[in-house]
Protein backbone atom coordinates (compact mmCIF):
# COMPACT_ATOMS: atom_id res chain seq x y z
CA UNK A 1 0.00 0.00 0.00
CA UNK A 2 1.18 3.51 -0.78
CA UNK A 3 -0.08 6.41 1.30
CA UNK A 4 0.31 10.14 0.90
CA UNK A 5 0.37 11.79 4.33
CA UNK A 6 -0.83 15.40 4.24
CA UNK A 7 -1.26 17.88 7.08
CA UNK A 8 -0.27 21.34 8.25
CA UNK A 9 2.82 22.25 10.25
CA UNK A 10 2.78 21.07 13.84
CA UNK A 11 1.30 17.59 13.37
CA UNK A 12 4.79 16.05 13.48
CA UNK A 13 4.51 13.75 10.48
CA UNK A 14 7.96 12.33 11.23
CA UNK A 15 6.75 11.01 14.59
CA UNK A 16 3.62 9.61 12.95
CA UNK A 17 5.75 7.76 10.39
CA UNK A 18 8.03 6.40 13.14
CA UNK A 19 5.04 5.04 15.05
CA UNK A 20 3.58 3.52 11.88
CA UNK A 21 6.93 1.86 11.26
CA UNK A 22 6.73 0.30 14.73
CA UNK A 23 3.35 -1.19 13.84
CA UNK A 24 4.66 -2.48 10.49
CA UNK A 25 7.48 -4.19 12.36
CA UNK A 26 5.06 -5.63 14.92
CA UNK A 27 2.95 -7.13 12.11
CA UNK A 28 5.98 -8.50 10.26
CA UNK A 29 5.51 -6.22 7.24
CA UNK A 30 9.14 -4.98 7.31
CA UNK A 31 12.23 -6.85 8.40
CA UNK A 32 14.13 -3.99 10.04
CA UNK A 33 15.33 -5.19 13.45
CA UNK A 34 13.71 -3.43 16.39
CA UNK A 35 15.98 -0.67 17.64
CA UNK A 36 17.52 -0.02 14.26
CA UNK A 37 18.09 3.63 13.38
CA UNK A 38 17.17 3.04 9.74
CA UNK A 39 13.62 3.20 8.47
CA UNK A 40 13.83 -0.08 6.59
CA UNK A 41 16.64 -2.48 5.83
CA UNK A 42 15.24 -3.04 2.36
CA UNK A 43 13.56 -0.11 0.54
CA UNK A 44 11.65 -2.66 -1.51
CA UNK A 45 9.70 -3.38 1.69
CA UNK A 46 9.02 0.19 2.82
CA UNK A 47 10.08 3.52 1.38
CA UNK A 48 9.50 6.74 3.32
CA UNK A 49 10.25 10.27 2.21
CA UNK A 50 8.96 13.82 2.44
CA UNK A 51 9.02 16.89 0.24
CA UNK A 52 10.94 18.75 2.96
CA UNK A 53 13.67 16.09 3.06
CA UNK A 54 13.86 15.93 -0.73
CA UNK A 55 14.19 19.72 -0.93
CA UNK A 56 16.96 19.67 1.68
CA UNK A 57 18.81 16.93 -0.22
CA UNK A 58 18.84 19.25 -3.23
CA UNK A 59 20.15 22.18 -1.20
CA UNK A 60 16.82 23.94 -0.80
CA UNK A 61 15.49 24.51 2.70
CA UNK A 62 11.71 24.71 2.74
CA UNK A 63 11.69 28.01 4.66
CA UNK A 64 13.88 29.62 2.02
CA UNK A 65 11.74 28.34 -0.83
CA UNK A 66 8.58 29.68 0.79
CA UNK A 67 10.16 33.05 1.62
CA UNK A 68 11.20 33.67 -1.98
CA UNK A 69 8.35 35.43 -3.75
CA UNK A 70 9.29 33.83 -7.05
CA UNK A 71 6.42 31.53 -8.05
CA UNK A 72 8.25 29.94 -10.98
CA UNK A 73 11.22 29.09 -8.75
CA UNK A 74 8.96 27.73 -6.00
CA UNK A 75 6.98 25.52 -8.37
CA UNK A 76 10.15 24.23 -10.02
CA UNK A 77 11.79 23.48 -6.66
CA UNK A 78 8.74 21.51 -5.50
CA UNK A 79 8.58 19.63 -8.79
CA UNK A 80 12.27 18.67 -8.65
CA UNK A 81 11.87 17.41 -5.09
CA UNK A 82 8.74 15.47 -6.00
CA UNK A 83 10.41 13.93 -9.04
CA UNK A 84 13.35 12.83 -6.90
CA UNK A 85 10.89 11.00 -4.66
CA UNK A 86 9.23 9.46 -7.73
CA UNK A 87 12.60 8.23 -9.01
CA UNK A 88 13.31 6.58 -5.64
CA UNK A 89 9.92 4.86 -5.74
CA UNK A 90 10.36 3.69 -9.32
CA UNK A 91 13.85 2.36 -8.60
CA UNK A 92 12.91 0.49 -5.42
CA UNK A 93 9.35 -0.53 -6.40
CA UNK A 94 8.48 -0.84 -2.69
CA UNK A 95 5.67 -2.97 -1.36
CA UNK A 96 4.70 -0.05 0.89
CA UNK A 97 5.47 3.66 0.83
CA UNK A 98 4.68 6.60 3.09
CA UNK A 99 5.26 10.01 1.51
CA UNK A 100 4.69 13.13 3.63
CA UNK A 101 3.88 16.48 2.05
CA UNK A 102 2.10 19.73 2.74
CA UNK A 103 -0.58 20.15 0.09
CA UNK A 104 -0.92 23.81 1.03
CA UNK A 105 1.44 26.30 2.64
CA UNK A 106 0.76 29.28 4.87
CA UNK A 107 3.15 32.18 5.15
CA UNK A 108 2.77 35.92 5.68
CA UNK A 109 -1.01 35.63 5.87
CA UNK A 110 -1.19 33.84 2.51
CA UNK A 111 -2.27 30.29 1.67
CA UNK A 112 -1.03 28.69 -1.53
CA UNK A 113 -0.15 25.34 -3.05
CA UNK A 114 2.86 24.14 -5.04
CA UNK A 115 1.78 20.56 -5.77
CA UNK A 116 2.18 19.09 -9.24
CA UNK A 117 -0.36 16.40 -10.16
CA UNK A 118 1.75 14.57 -12.78
CA UNK A 119 4.55 14.26 -10.22
CA UNK A 120 2.25 12.94 -7.47
CA UNK A 121 0.79 10.42 -9.93
CA UNK A 122 4.29 8.97 -10.22
CA UNK A 123 4.21 8.30 -6.47
CA UNK A 124 1.15 6.08 -7.16
CA UNK A 125 -0.65 6.67 -3.83
CA UNK A 126 -3.65 4.45 -3.25
CA UNK A 127 -4.93 6.51 -0.32
CA UNK A 128 -4.52 10.01 1.07
CA UNK A 129 -4.46 10.65 4.82
CA UNK A 130 -4.82 14.20 6.11
CA UNK A 131 -3.34 14.27 9.61
CA UNK A 132 -4.92 16.75 12.03
CA UNK A 133 -4.56 17.69 15.69
CA UNK A 134 -6.17 19.92 18.30
CA UNK A 135 -5.62 23.59 17.46
CA UNK A 136 -4.10 24.22 20.91
CA UNK A 137 -1.58 21.42 20.39
CA UNK A 138 -0.62 22.85 16.99
CA UNK A 139 -0.30 26.32 18.54
CA UNK A 140 1.99 24.91 21.24
CA UNK A 141 4.09 22.90 18.77
CA UNK A 142 4.70 25.93 16.55
CA UNK A 143 5.57 28.12 19.54
CA UNK A 144 8.03 25.53 20.83
CA UNK A 145 9.60 25.18 17.37
CA UNK A 146 9.99 28.96 17.18
CA UNK A 147 11.64 29.05 20.61
CA UNK A 148 14.04 26.22 19.74
CA UNK A 149 14.88 27.11 16.12
CA UNK A 150 14.00 30.82 15.85
CA UNK A 151 11.66 30.12 12.94
CA UNK A 152 9.69 33.34 13.45
CA UNK A 153 6.63 31.31 12.48
CA UNK A 154 3.73 31.38 14.92
CA UNK A 155 0.03 31.32 14.10
CA UNK A 156 -3.11 32.50 15.81
CA UNK A 157 -5.74 29.87 16.53
CA UNK A 158 -7.99 31.24 13.78
CA UNK A 159 -5.16 30.91 11.26
CA UNK A 160 -4.59 27.31 12.34
CA UNK A 161 -8.25 26.43 11.76
CA UNK A 162 -8.26 28.16 8.38
CA UNK A 163 -5.09 26.43 7.21
CA UNK A 164 -6.35 23.05 8.41
CA UNK A 165 -9.57 23.47 6.43
CA UNK A 166 -7.62 24.45 3.30
CA UNK A 167 -5.34 21.40 3.65
CA UNK A 168 -8.33 19.07 3.96
CA UNK A 169 -10.05 20.68 0.98
CA UNK A 170 -6.92 20.36 -1.16
CA UNK A 171 -6.56 16.70 -0.19
CA UNK A 172 -10.18 16.08 -1.19
CA UNK A 173 -9.62 17.84 -4.51
CA UNK A 174 -6.48 15.76 -5.10
CA UNK A 175 -8.27 12.53 -4.17
CA UNK A 176 -11.01 13.19 -6.72
CA UNK A 177 -8.73 14.24 -9.56
CA UNK A 178 -5.39 12.45 -9.18
CA UNK A 179 -6.35 9.55 -11.46
CA UNK A 180 -8.76 10.12 -14.37
CA UNK A 181 -10.36 6.70 -14.00
CA UNK A 182 -11.00 6.57 -10.23
CA UNK A 183 -11.06 8.50 -6.99
CA UNK A 184 -8.51 7.82 -4.27
CA UNK A 185 -9.85 7.19 -0.75
CA UNK A 186 -9.17 10.20 1.48
CA UNK A 187 -9.41 10.06 5.26
CA UNK A 188 -9.04 12.82 7.83
CA UNK A 189 -7.33 11.27 10.87
CA UNK A 190 -6.39 12.84 14.18
CA UNK A 191 -2.90 11.97 15.33
CA UNK A 192 -4.27 11.10 18.78
CA UNK A 193 -5.72 7.90 17.32
CA UNK A 194 -3.84 4.70 18.16
CA UNK A 195 -1.01 3.95 15.74
CA UNK A 196 -2.67 0.57 15.18
CA UNK A 197 -5.77 2.35 13.87
CA UNK A 198 -3.85 4.13 11.11
CA UNK A 199 -1.85 0.97 10.35
CA UNK A 200 -5.12 -0.90 9.77
CA UNK A 201 -6.65 1.95 7.77
CA UNK A 202 -3.70 2.15 5.36
CA UNK A 203 -2.48 -1.44 5.21
CA UNK A 204 -5.36 -3.70 6.31
CA UNK A 205 -8.66 -1.93 5.68
CA UNK A 206 -10.07 -4.92 3.79
CA UNK A 207 -9.90 -6.91 7.03
CA UNK A 208 -11.85 -4.66 9.42
CA UNK A 209 -15.12 -2.74 9.32
CA UNK A 210 -14.74 1.03 9.68
CA UNK A 211 -16.84 2.35 12.56
CA UNK A 212 -17.51 5.80 13.96
CA UNK A 213 -17.79 5.65 17.74
CA UNK A 214 -20.57 7.86 19.09
CA UNK A 215 -21.01 8.45 22.82
CA UNK A 216 -21.96 11.25 25.22
CA UNK A 217 -19.23 13.83 25.79
CA UNK A 218 -20.62 17.11 27.11
CA UNK A 219 -22.94 15.60 29.74
CA UNK A 220 -20.24 13.43 31.32
CA UNK A 221 -17.05 15.42 30.69
CA UNK A 222 -16.58 16.20 34.39
CA UNK A 223 -17.65 12.82 35.81
CA UNK A 224 -14.54 10.60 36.21
CA UNK A 225 -16.54 7.38 36.63
CA UNK A 226 -18.65 7.88 33.50
CA UNK A 227 -15.57 9.04 31.58
CA UNK A 228 -13.81 5.83 32.61
CA UNK A 229 -16.73 3.74 31.33
CA UNK A 230 -16.56 5.50 27.97
CA UNK A 231 -12.78 5.12 27.84
CA UNK A 232 -13.08 1.38 28.50
CA UNK A 233 -15.53 0.92 25.63
CA UNK A 234 -13.42 3.14 23.36
CA UNK A 235 -10.38 0.96 24.05
CA UNK A 236 -12.34 -2.20 23.27
CA UNK A 237 -13.69 -0.78 20.01
CA UNK A 238 -10.18 0.27 18.97
CA UNK A 239 -8.88 -3.21 19.82
CA UNK A 240 -11.40 -4.93 17.56
CA UNK A 241 -12.06 -2.57 14.62
CA UNK A 242 -10.93 0.49 12.68
CA UNK A 243 -12.55 3.28 14.67
CA UNK A 244 -12.86 7.00 13.99
CA UNK A 245 -12.95 8.43 17.50
CA UNK A 246 -14.31 11.97 18.10
CA UNK A 247 -12.34 12.35 21.33
CA UNK A 248 -9.08 12.34 19.39
CA UNK A 249 -9.93 15.90 18.33
CA UNK A 250 -11.37 17.71 21.34
CA UNK A 251 -10.93 21.46 21.15
CA UNK A 252 -14.21 22.94 22.36
CA UNK A 253 -13.86 22.64 26.13
CA UNK A 254 -15.71 25.36 28.06
CA UNK A 255 -12.90 25.82 30.63
CA UNK A 256 -10.51 27.36 28.10
CA UNK A 257 -13.04 29.85 26.82
CA UNK A 258 -14.36 30.68 30.29
CA UNK A 259 -10.80 31.40 31.42
CA UNK A 260 -10.16 33.50 28.31
CA UNK A 261 -13.37 35.47 28.82
CA UNK A 262 -12.50 36.21 32.45
CA UNK A 263 -8.94 37.22 31.50
CA UNK A 264 -10.15 39.65 28.86
CA UNK A 265 -12.58 41.17 31.33
CA UNK A 266 -9.68 41.70 33.77
CA UNK A 267 -7.34 43.07 31.11
CA UNK A 268 -5.00 40.05 31.38
CA UNK A 269 -3.02 39.46 28.18
CA UNK A 270 -1.79 35.91 28.79
CA UNK A 271 -3.32 32.79 30.29
CA UNK A 272 -1.81 29.40 31.11
CA UNK A 273 -3.74 26.32 30.02
CA UNK A 274 -3.08 22.84 31.38
CA UNK A 275 -4.06 19.52 29.84
CA UNK A 276 -7.08 18.97 32.11
CA UNK A 277 -8.59 22.29 31.02
CA UNK A 278 -7.82 21.80 27.34
CA UNK A 279 -9.47 18.46 26.63
CA UNK A 280 -10.86 15.10 27.76
CA UNK A 281 -7.89 13.24 29.32
CA UNK A 282 -6.56 10.59 26.95
CA UNK A 283 -4.13 7.73 27.43
CA UNK A 284 -1.76 8.40 24.53
CA UNK A 285 0.40 5.29 24.99
CA UNK A 286 0.49 3.58 21.62
CA UNK A 287 -0.90 6.67 19.88
CA UNK A 288 0.46 8.21 16.71
CA UNK A 289 1.77 11.03 18.93
CA UNK A 290 3.81 8.75 21.19
CA UNK A 291 7.30 10.18 21.63
CA UNK A 292 6.49 13.83 21.06
CA UNK A 293 6.88 16.55 23.68
CA UNK A 294 3.91 17.24 25.94
CA UNK A 295 2.26 20.45 24.68
CA UNK A 296 0.97 21.41 28.14
CA UNK A 297 1.04 23.62 30.07
CA UNK A 298 0.93 26.27 27.36
CA UNK A 299 0.46 30.03 27.29
CA UNK A 300 -2.11 31.80 25.12
CA UNK A 301 -3.37 35.28 24.42
CA UNK A 302 -7.00 35.02 25.65
CA UNK A 303 -8.21 37.16 22.75
CA UNK A 304 -7.22 34.35 20.37
CA UNK A 305 -9.55 31.91 22.10
CA UNK A 306 -12.49 34.31 22.00
CA UNK A 307 -12.06 35.29 18.36
CA UNK A 308 -12.00 31.65 17.23
CA UNK A 309 -14.99 30.40 19.27
CA UNK A 310 -17.68 30.57 16.55
CA UNK A 311 -15.42 29.07 13.88
CA UNK A 312 -14.35 26.32 16.25
CA UNK A 313 -17.93 25.40 17.20
CA UNK A 314 -18.86 25.14 13.53
CA UNK A 315 -15.84 22.95 12.83
CA UNK A 316 -16.69 20.66 15.76
CA UNK A 317 -20.10 19.93 14.23
CA UNK A 318 -18.71 19.28 10.77
CA UNK A 319 -15.72 17.35 12.10
CA UNK A 320 -17.90 14.66 13.64
CA UNK A 321 -20.05 14.37 10.51
CA UNK A 322 -16.84 14.03 8.49
CA UNK A 323 -15.92 10.99 10.58
CA UNK A 324 -19.42 9.54 10.16
CA UNK A 325 -19.00 9.83 6.38
CA UNK A 326 -15.62 8.07 6.54
CA UNK A 327 -17.10 5.10 8.42
CA UNK A 328 -19.26 2.19 7.29
CA UNK A 329 -21.37 2.12 10.44
CA UNK A 330 -21.94 4.06 13.65
CA UNK A 331 -21.23 2.29 16.95
CA UNK A 332 -23.39 4.26 19.39
CA UNK A 333 -22.85 3.81 23.12
CA UNK A 334 -25.38 4.67 25.85
CA UNK A 335 -27.14 7.67 24.32
CA UNK A 336 -28.90 8.45 27.62
CA UNK A 337 -25.79 8.03 29.78
CA UNK A 338 -25.66 10.70 32.46
CA UNK A 339 -29.42 10.82 32.79
CA UNK A 340 -30.41 12.68 29.63
CA UNK A 341 -30.47 12.24 25.88
CA UNK A 342 -27.16 13.27 24.30
CA UNK A 343 -28.07 15.90 21.71
CA UNK A 344 -24.65 15.57 20.07
CA UNK A 345 -25.17 11.84 19.59
CA UNK A 346 -28.71 12.43 18.38
CA UNK A 347 -27.55 14.74 15.59
CA UNK A 348 -24.84 12.25 14.54
CA UNK A 349 -27.27 9.33 14.44
CA UNK A 350 -29.88 11.34 12.55
CA UNK A 351 -27.20 12.31 10.03
CA UNK A 352 -26.00 8.72 9.62
CA UNK A 353 -29.54 7.42 9.20
CA UNK A 354 -31.15 10.13 7.05
CA UNK A 355 -28.52 12.35 5.39
CA UNK A 356 -25.39 10.31 4.66
CA UNK A 357 -25.35 8.68 1.21
CA UNK A 358 -25.61 5.80 1.50
CA UNK A 359 -27.13 5.74 4.98
CA UNK A 360 -24.82 4.25 7.60
CA UNK A 361 -26.17 1.47 9.86
CA UNK A 362 -26.59 2.67 13.46
CA UNK A 363 -25.74 -0.08 15.94
CA UNK A 364 -26.54 1.09 19.45
CA UNK A 365 -25.60 -0.36 22.81
CA UNK A 366 -28.01 0.72 25.57
CA UNK A 367 -27.76 0.14 29.30
CA UNK A 368 -31.30 -0.05 30.77
CA UNK A 369 -29.97 1.42 34.02
CA UNK A 370 -29.40 4.72 32.21
CA UNK A 371 -33.14 5.20 31.74
CA UNK A 372 -34.68 7.38 29.07
CA UNK A 373 -34.73 4.65 26.41
CA UNK A 374 -38.40 5.37 25.69
CA UNK A 375 -37.55 8.91 24.63
CA UNK A 376 -39.68 9.67 21.53
CA UNK A 377 -36.66 11.09 19.69
CA UNK A 378 -35.09 7.63 19.64
CA UNK A 379 -37.77 6.60 17.14
CA UNK A 380 -36.64 9.25 14.67
CA UNK A 381 -33.71 7.30 13.22
CA UNK A 382 -33.17 3.73 12.08
CA UNK A 383 -31.09 1.69 14.48
CA UNK A 384 -30.63 -1.68 16.10
CA UNK A 385 -30.34 -1.73 19.88
CA UNK A 386 -28.29 -4.21 21.89
CA UNK A 387 -28.14 -4.72 25.65
CA UNK A 388 -25.27 -7.21 25.65
CA UNK A 389 -21.85 -5.76 24.72
CA UNK A 390 -20.66 -8.92 22.96
CA UNK A 391 -23.78 -9.02 20.79
CA UNK A 392 -23.13 -5.37 19.94
CA UNK A 393 -19.51 -6.11 19.00
CA UNK A 394 -20.64 -9.08 16.90
CA UNK A 395 -23.07 -6.87 14.98
CA UNK A 396 -20.30 -4.36 14.24
CA UNK A 397 -18.01 -7.19 13.16
CA UNK A 398 -20.58 -8.34 10.61
CA UNK A 399 -20.45 -5.03 8.73
CA UNK A 400 -18.66 -5.93 5.50
CA UNK A 401 -15.31 -4.15 5.12
CA UNK A 402 -15.05 -2.04 2.00
CA UNK A 403 -11.86 -2.04 -0.02
CA UNK A 404 -12.24 1.39 -1.59
CA UNK A 405 -14.84 3.61 0.07
CA UNK A 406 -15.42 7.01 -1.53
CA UNK A 407 -16.87 9.20 1.22
CA UNK A 408 -18.80 12.33 0.32
CA UNK A 409 -17.86 14.41 3.32
CA UNK A 410 -18.87 17.76 4.75
CA UNK A 411 -15.46 19.40 4.92
CA UNK A 412 -14.42 21.04 8.17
Amino acid sequence: MRALLAGISGVNKDIVVANLLARLRAHGEVSTPAGSDTVAADPSELLTDSIEDALAAQGNELAGVLAAFRPTYQLAAWRRAGQAIAERIEAADPRHSLIAAHLTYYTSGRQFSLIDLPTIRRWRPDCIITLVDDMLDIHSALARRDADRHTNFRLRLREILGWRSAEIAMADLLARNLYPERAVPHYVVSIKHPAEMLYRLIFARRQYPLAYSSFPITAIRYDPDLRAAVDDIRAELHRRFIVFDPLTLDEGTPQVFDKARAACADGTTEIVIDAEEARWPLDTSGALTEGRADPYPMTLDPREALEVWDDMENQVRHRDLTMVEQAQCVAAYRITMGGRLSTGMYSELMYASHTAEPARPVLMYADPSDGGLEHPFLRNFNHRTFHDPEEWFDAIRQVTPSAEPDPQRPLF
